[in-house]
């Protein structure tokens, strides 16, 4: 591997290293305000717990999860990654064919 690609790929790790930092920070501080937000709404009166609005969890049984939407989601941007890096790899190659 060459010194250019070895210093790219440590680049690449540390700015994935500060990804990873800032997200487990992000997952932290959101466990943290749920958690508050569930301690709040515990003490809330009974009149204000439980209250369901008609006809609405029929409504939402229609759409996906959460964790559908996620996964649907990150599978189109992985299709759409390697039709990118393949099609980086047709450039390069007709760029090789007009310079011969």
């Amino acid at each position: 591997m060459s010194n250019v690609l070895e210093i790219g790929k440590k680049v690449q790790e540390q700015a994935l290293d500060v990804v990873r930092k800032t997200q487990d920070a992000t997952v932290e501080a959101v466990t943290t305000w749920a958690e508050t937000a569930n301690k709040v709404t515990t003490g809330l009166p009974d009149f204000a717990k439980g209250y369901e609005i008609p006809g609405f969890a029929e409504l939402t049984k229609q759409f996906p999860t959460a964790a559908e939407v996620i996964d649907s989601n990150f599978d189109f941007a992985q299709q759409i990654l390697a039709s990118q890096r393949e099609f980086a790899r047709r450039i390069v190659a007709a760029t090789k064919r007009a310079a011969e």
